[in-house]
C-alpha cells in the first residue's frame, strides 16, 4: 500500500508543481469568488444550449435540481418559463442565489429558492412541475433513487427531464482532480491511497489552496484528507446503473448523448470507444439526456 501511495504522490506532486491554468484541475477562475461565479454561470449556460433548446422552457413549470449559484434558474426565466423553483441542500449557495436576485428585477418571472428538509425527498406537490433541470449534479446526488423517483412523482405527464453529468469512470471521476491530476487514477489506485495523496499534497508547498479550501476569512481550512475513510461527494453513478434505475423510475428516453474527448488527434480517435457500452464510462468526457414522463402512467 505505501509503495503505492508514494508512486500516486510522486506523480501527482510533479503535475501539481508544474501545472499552468487550463490543464486538468487548475480552472482559474476556482481561485476567485467573483471569476467562478461567471465561470459557473457561462459551463452551465453551455451546457443546455450545447445539448437542449430554450424553446423547451418556455410556459413551463420549471424545477432547477441542484440550482446552486441559481445561474441556470434565472436562464429558465429569461427564456420564458411560467415558474422557476431551484433546490439546492447547500444554505449558502441559496444564499447566493437569493442575493443575486437583486439585482435581476429585469426578469418576467422571480425564481424562488428553496432548500430540502430531506435529502431523500422534493418538497413539493405531486404532478406540479413541466420540467426538472439536473445540470453537473446528478452525480453528486447521494440518494439517486429516491430522487429520480420524486422526479418522476414531480413531473406533469409528458413531462420531461434535462440532465448533464459526468460518470463515474470518467478520467477524472472522483472530481479531486485538484490535488491528483492524473487521469483514471480511480482505476488504477484504492480509495485509501487516493485519500492520503490528496492529504499529503494538500499539505505541501506546491498546492494553491482553491475557493472552497478557504474559510470565510481566507484562511486555508484544515486537512479534511487526514481523517477521511472514502471518497467524499459523489456516489459512483455509472451510466449502465443510471439508465436501469430511471427505467424502473418509470421514465423513458428520449435522447442520449456519450459525449468524447476533444482537443487532442488521440483524445478524437477514442470517441469510437463511447459507442461500446462497457467501455463509454471510461471515454466519455460528459453525458446529456433527456428522459421523458409518459403521459400514462406504466404498471411498475
Amino acid at each position: 500500500m505505501r509503495l503505492r501511495e508514494d508512486i500516486c504522490y510522486w506523480a501527482a506532486k510533479k503535475i501539481v508543481a508544474r501545472r499552468k491554468a487550463g490543464d486538468a484541475g487548475d480552472n482559474p477562475a476556482t481561485y476567485d469568488r467573483f471569476s467562478y461565479a461567471q465561470w459557473r454561470d457561462q459551463a452551465l449556460l453551455d451546457q443546455f444550449t450545447n445539448h437542449f433548446s430554450a424553446t423547451d422552457l418556455k410556459d413551463k413549470d420549471v424545477l432547477d435540481f441542484g440550482s446552486g449559484q441559481g445561474g441556470l434558474s434565472i436562464f429558465a426565466a429569461q427564456a420564458g418559463a411560467r415558474s422557476v423553483t431551484g433546490l439546492d441542500a447547500n444554505p449558502a449557495q441559496i444564499a447566493f442565489a437569493e442575493e443575486r436576485l437583486k439585482g435581476e428585477n429585469h426578469l418576467p418571472v422571480t425564481p424562488r429558492f428553496i432548500q430540502p428538509t430531506n435529502l431523500k425527498t422534493i418538497g413539493l406537490p405531486d404532478a406540479s412541475m413541466d420540467v426538472i433541470l439536473c445540470f453537473d449534479t446528478l452525480e453528486h446526488i447521494m440518494e439517486y433513487r429516491a430522487i429520480i423517483g420524486e422526479w418522476y412523482r414531480v413531473l406533469r405527464p409528458k413531462g420531461q427531464v434535462f440532465i448533464w453529468w459526468v460518470p463515474w469512470w470518467n478520467p477524472y471521476g472522483p472530481h479531486i482532480e485538484s490535488l491528483v491530476p492524473l487521469p483514471w487514477a480511480h482505476v488504477l489506485f484504492p480509495d485509501q491511497v487516493l485519500i492520503n495523496t490528496c492529504a499529503r499534497v494538500y499539505d505541501s508547498a506546491d498546492f494553491t489552496p482553491r475557493l472552497w479550501d478557504l474559510d470565510e476569512a481566507g484562511r486555508k481550512k484544515p486537512n479534511k484528507w487526514r481523517t477521511m475513510k472514502v471518497l467524499p461527494e459523489v456516489n459512483r453513478l455509472t451510466i449502465a446503473e443510471f439508465e436501469k434505475t430511471f427505467r424502473r423510475a418509470g421514465f423513458q428516453l428520449e435522447k442520449r448523448e456519450v459525449i468524447g474527448f476533444g482537443g487532442s488527434f488521440a483524445g478524437r480517435m477514442t470517441r469510437v470507444f463511447t459507442h461500446l457500452p462497457h467501455l463509454r464510462d471510461f471515454f466519455c468526457a460528459c453525458t446529456a439526456y433527456r428522459l421523458g414522463k409518459p403521459e400514462s402512467q406504466p404498471n411498475r
